[in-house]
């Protein structure tokens, strides 16, 4: 997460509806577990590698990203770079320039005892992707190029010709003819990878949609409703109450979908005081929601499918909440 030491410009970003808190919170929405903060212009006239800025930036920014579900001890690591000089980007700066980075680094203060940024970004591990998992691609795009291509990242799972996929929500079974990785014909194609894929045995281009998912069995669930618990961030300026009945923009994976409010079963406000009748929900709140979708979209439940299970609901251009899908409805036979 960049942000800018300058001042004025740390400050546009932080305050309600800036940058910087929509890029933090989307980020654990869509999954980043970990975040390195990167306080850049450290170099600016107005900064001059002054601590007590560095400090002022990184104080503010710990009680918000605390409110974003971050742990700071853990999960969080503050850097000041100077992207135009290159200082802490690859080279240590100078402490001539900056005397105090050194001092604290060695102590771990700002929860990182490297230095510089990308030697940062080379000790850091990621985990959690299962090759050997169902295979599960939320499609991105598709198009027609001597037969059907789709594009998107392979969540889990892996993707190789000649398997036999089943397309959600449509249940429709089709073959892989090719897959495609960064323009090259693969073999195979593990979680994270970007993927193009042809889909033969009759895939037409309208069989295929934005938000449709690739998988193998046992297929995902595709579901009308869900059962989610969601943080309220924000509300559009005609409307502050958050009830039954709302409708908003349901986002997930690659997936946009109308959502409508069905009923709340509880809320917990930032006093961790519950109700377990709320009639509605207020702006910090943290609830339990049904969400009743237009069409049939094929979701799974954060605990099992943590990227099928996270979703942001917008309106108006602002993001109202965000969250995780606990519960789906019972399978019907």
């Amino acid at each position: 997460l960049v942000i800018s030491a300058r001042k004025g410009e740390f400050e546009t970003g932080f305050d309600r509806g800036g940058q910087t808190r929509e890029h933090a919170l989307l980020a654990k929405t869509l999954g980043v577990s970990y975040l390195v903060v990167v306080v850049n212009k450290m170099d600016d006239p107005t900064v001059q590698w002054k601590k007590d800025r560095f400090d002022e930036c990184t104080s503010k920014l710990k009680p918000f990203l605390k409110s974003c579900g971050f742990k700071i001890k853990r999960e969080v690591k503050f850097v000041p770079i100077s992207g135009l000089s290159g200082a802490n980007v690859k080279d240590e700066v100078d402490p001539s320039v900056c005397n105090w980075w050194k001092k604290s680094y060695t102590s771990g203060e700002n929860n990182t005892t490297i230095p510089t940024l990308i030697s940062l970004l080379d000790t850091l591990e990621i985990e959690g992707r299962d090759a050997a998992a169902p295979l599960r691609i939320p499609v991105l795009d598709r198009y027609t190029d001597r037969g059907t291509i789709a594009m998107g990242k392979v969540e889990s799972g892996t993707v190789r010709p000649g398997m036999k996929v089943t397309l959600m929500p449509t249940r429709n079974t089709y073959k892989i003819d090719a897959v495609w990785a960064n323009e090259e014909p693969v073999a195979a194609a593990r979680p994270g990878e970007n993927v193009l894929i042809k889909i033969g045995g009759g895939c037409g281009v309208e069989d295929v949609q934005r938000g449709f998912v690739i998988c193998t069995n046992p297929p995902c669930r595709s579901v009308q409703k869900v059962i989610c618990k969601a943080m309220l961030m924000d509300m559009p300026e005609n409307n502050q109450i958050f009830t039954a009945g709302f409708q908003a923009m349901f986002h997930t994976h690659t997936c946009e979908e109308e959502a409508t409010v069905v009923k709340l079963f509880e809320t917990t406000n930032k006093k961790g005081i519950v109700n377990k009748k709320p009639a509605f929900a207020t702006v910090g709140m943290t609830m339990i929601v049904m969400l009743e979708l237009e069409r049939v979209t094929p979701v799974g439940t954060f605990d099992k499918e943590p990227y099928m299970g996270r979703f942001t609901l917008r309106t108006e251009g602002k993001t109202v909440a965000i969250g995780i899908i606990t519960k789906l409805p019972p399978k019907k036979e």
